[in-house]
């Protein structure tokens, strides 16, 4: 029985009714005794305001329709055997954690051997060799990149319907798009914006973690580090004060700044920015946590540092097929005419999920985003640290907000800064690519490498690198804004795992990735299942 207090100071969130779960909203000039707080099933939320309590009900919801760990057999872990498909940094990273924990390791790749050749078809090669060679690690990589906070609003901004000169995210014009492509749209803008607001702080949480698993990575295995140009001080500029203050706020509250740098102290850290401050196009930096590499020399130390380990590589073996049995357990993985199976299996397709069967019904949930990439020269006046931007003008509030600049070497070991800004949605067909309407994008990036670093762009027009068409790669995407990562069992009693799908952020999630498949083979539940699960949409969104 509630007290007349409980009745007057409790209101129940209309809807918010579950079986056996009831949510409550508490004014916190009152609380709840605790009659009220010890009832089962029921849980009690309060904030400052009506709005923010409302926001912290509907989270209390999705966490309670959440579907749980699958439940585990009752039984030590099954086999040591353990198949993974692509060879992409994710997987590497995966093969490293479970090399280490004894499990016998074969991987499977439809692109030829890395360690032989530099030259990569782009209709077999995934992102981490299919663009250039950089990444940078951040606490917000991999964020829900179309949350904006209480400002969230699909219906009326309606990014995924304009082109990126619109403000949007399209490098297609939007009636080219077909059925499936367009359904796509429709469940990434059914995404309320206080769900989009959860699903990025559980990301964050999956970077936290990474950033701990990176350190741990590094410090084991120093060698994987030679010669990729490793340099972990990641610096956030920005072109505009408002960006800058707001900036400092939000990085503080992330717990990932380290300092903050104004442009008089930064033309001396990093004197080839003087012309651009000078201009007016830097209004400040701030020195945030993180780390950028060179991605395709760090993945070639990892395959040869796991070949050393004993793990075995198949190149040119594209994975075609999956084989069931009536209970719905795989029993074989197609490789051409060869059927191969193992104790355990992780497959991680990137954006080229070709193999769209009932089986792996998730990878419907991937499409493909593509991210242009150009090169200016770094010998003169170089940049010494990496860089992600807040950029100013063209096409700057969607899908080219942001820019990464990342000093590196280049094939032929000249020092060169890749520069990066902005993705595009090229669809459910990664091939579409080559034939998107790119030159907006590729506007983007050179705006903002010419503002920045007009005398490194002069030159790079001087020795033609601009010449050349811009790299690309295509990563994969979700309408949910989420990384997937699913389960099925396999006939010898293990298990089948699909994971990707990190919306640009494959890369820093790789360590949190790496240690949900391993406590999965062990047969241990974890927590990646529940936040990356593709049914958790659904829930609310169907």
């Amino acid at each position: 029985m509630l007290s007349s207090k409980d009745q007057d100071v409790l209101l129940l969130l209309e809807g918010s009714s579950l079986p056996d779960c009831i949510v409550l909203i508490a004014d916190p000039a009152h609380g709840v005794t605790r009659e009220i707080s010890d009832l089962p099933n029921v849980s009690v939320v309060s904030a400052s305001s009506m709005e923010e309590s409302e926001r912290l009900a509907f989270a209390e919801v999705e966490r309670r329709l959440r579907p749980g760990p699958k439940k585990q057999l009752q039984v030590p872990a099954i086999g040591k055997r353990v198949f993974l498909v692509g060879s992409g940094v994710v997987n590497l990273i995966t093969a490293l954690e479970l090399s280490q924990h004894g499990f016998d390791i074969e991987i499977f790749d439809r692109m030829p051997n890395p360690l032989r050749t530099t030259h990569f078809p782009s209709n077999s090669t995934g992102a981490t060799f299919g663009g250039m060679d950089a990444r940078i690690f951040s606490l917000n990589e991999s964020r829900h990149h179309l949350f904006r906070g209480k400002d969230t609003s699909f219906s009326k901004r309606s990014p995924f319907r304009k082109s990126v000169a619109e403000d949007g995210w399209l490098s297609r014009d939007v009636e080219s798009f077909n059925q499936a492509e367009r359904a796509w749209i429709t469940r990434l803008e059914s995404i309320p914006y206080w769900l989009s607001g959860v699903y990025n702080e559980d990301i964050i949480k999956f970077n936290r973690e990474s950033k701990e698993g990176w350190k741990s990575i590094f410090s084991l295995y120093p060698q994987i580090l030679r010669g990729v140009n490793f340099n972990n001080t990641l610096l956030r500029v920005y072109q505009t004060a408002e960006a800058f203050q707001s900036a400092i706020r939000s990085e503080e509250n992330l717990g990932a700044l380290r300092d903050v740098i104004p442009v008089d102290r930064l033309a001396k850290i990093q004197p080839c920015f003087a012309e651009s401050i000078q201009a007016g196009s830097v209004s400040g930096a701030l020195r945030v946590e993180g780390f950028s590499l060179n991605v395709i020399g760090f993945s070639r130390n990892l395959i040869r540092f796991l070949q050393d380990a004993g793990v075995t590589f198949h190149w040119n073996a594209e994975l075609d097929a999956l084989t069931t049995n009536n209970e719905g357990e795989v029993t074989g993985l197609r490789f051409g005419k060869e059927e191969r199976m193992a104790d355990h299996v992780v497959i991680c397709p990137g954006a080229y999920a070709k193999l769209k069967c009932e089986t792996l019904r998730p990878t419907r949930d991937i499409a493909s985003m593509m991210g242009m990439w150009i090169t200016l020269p770094n010998e003169k006046n170089p940049l010494s640290a990496p860089l992600k931007i807040r950029r100013q003008g063209f096409a700057a509030t969607e899908a080219a907000e942001g820019a990464n600049i990342i000093p590196g070497h280049d094939a032929q070991s000249r020092p060169v800064i890749y520069c990066s800004s902005g993705h595009s949605f090229i669809g459910n067909k990664p091939d579409a690519a080559d034939s998107s309407e790119t030159e907006k994008l590729i506007r983007c990036i050179k705006d903002t490498a010419q503002e920045l670093f007009p005398d490194k762009y002069a030159e790079a027009e001087r020795l033609g690198m601009l010449n050349v068409p811009p790299k690309y790669c295509v990563r994969p995407w979700t309408p949910s804004g989420l990384g997937i990562f699913d389960t099925l069992r396999t006939i010898s009693g293990g298990h089948l795992i699909l994971t990707g799908g990190h919306n640009t952020g494959g890369f820093a999630q790789a360590p949190a990735v790496a240690k949900a498949v391993l406590s999965t083979v062990n047969n241990q539940p974890h927590v990646m299942f529940e936040l990356y699960n593709p049914q958790r949409t659904q829930t609310l969104t169907s």
